[in-house]
């Protein structure tokens, strides 16, 4: 199906904005309040594309969900890259993976009707079981959960909500109006950030030298994201197209994530400090190929 290969090379690029997202948000002075509102500032540049894609403005229902959506995904970015701040991102990346498809579950039944089959609930119960192996942290021969599990876990709902409210957008809008609608939600969050004294000198605060610094990264890794944001928009725009099965592939993702994280924490330790020993290593493995069964069955029962 178009949509999975669309899916998964979005994830694919994802993947990428998530390691960068990782160094940015944990080796610079650049707080994760500051560092949401510049990913969704910008996003009004996309309102520049009107002239060339044009845009039919949509009743006030489907208006106010498309921008609230938009919105919402502010508050999920703060709370990931708060999560990002003080946890591995081969952590937090892979237990948001594995909790948003089961909350999709939940939210796409309850918003959409969605159902699932029998197989599927099953897949499911491998995603559950996968995510905890990952997000487990083994201290001096203790298993405890890892700082920034609670904060994953709540981004994972939100990523959630947030797609099965795209899902539900596209229904009746046509994909550039939804795709505008959304980036003038995300702008109009981004700029509710200021209202708080604290956000505002977090925001404004930042050294021009980090922001010279960061920007090589930033601006890139914004434009990339983009691209891997439209690709999902598409995907689950496409009549037929199950929001609960393209949110499942973020499996992929994460199996990415690990693969950069070994490369870099090898290549540049000096910036990317992921915990990667032998031990842990196969845990890891462990775990993504339970997650991979549940993919497979998830697949195979949609």
């Amino acid at each position: 199906m178009t949509w999975i290969a669309i899916t998964i090379v979005a994830h694919f690029f994802n993947a990428i904005v998530s390691i960068t997202d990782k160094h940015l948000v944990s080796n610079t002075v650049l707080k994760p309040v500051a560092y949401t509102f510049y990913s969704g500032v910008f996003q009004v540049l996309f309102l520049f594309l009107i002239p060339f894609i044009g845009f039919t403005l949509p009743n006030g229902k489907l208006f106010l969900i498309g921008v609230g959506t938009g919105a919402l995904f502010i508050l999920t970015l703060l709370i990931f890259y708060r999560a990002l701040k003080i946890s591995e991102a081969s952590r937090v990346v892979p237990v948001i993976g594995a909790t948003v498809p089961i909350f999709t579950v939940v939210l796409s039944y309850i918003i959409l009707g969605e159902f699932l089959t029998v197989v599927q609930l099953f897949a499911f119960a491998f995603f559950v079981v996968g995510g905890f192996l990952l997000s487990l942290k083994n201290s001096h021969g203790i298993f405890s959960l890892f700082p920034g599990f609670k904060l994953a876990v709540s981004a994972g709902f939100l990523f959630a909500l947030y797609y099965t409210l795209i899902k539900l957008l596209y229904l009746d809008v046509e994909f550039f109006d939804g795709f505008i609608l959304l980036q003038l939600g995300g702008f109009l969050g981004s700029i509710f950030l200021l209202i708080s004294k604290s956000n505002r000198e977090k925001i404004f605060s930042t050294p021009e030298t980090i922001k010279k610094r960061t920007a090589y990264l930033f601006i890139p890794n914004k434009i990339l994201a983009a691209v891997a944001a439209i690709m999902i928009f598409y995907a689950i725009s496409i009549e037929g197209s199950k929001v609960s099965i393209i949110n499942s592939l973020q499996a992929f993702q994460y199996v990415f994530v690990l693969f950069f994280a070994i490369i870099l924490s090898r290549k540049i330790p000096s910036l990317f400090h992921e915990q990667l020993n032998k031990r842990l290593l196969r845990r890891k493995i462990v775990a993504i190929v339970v997650i991979g069964v549940g993919l497979f069955l998830l697949a195979i029962g949609s």
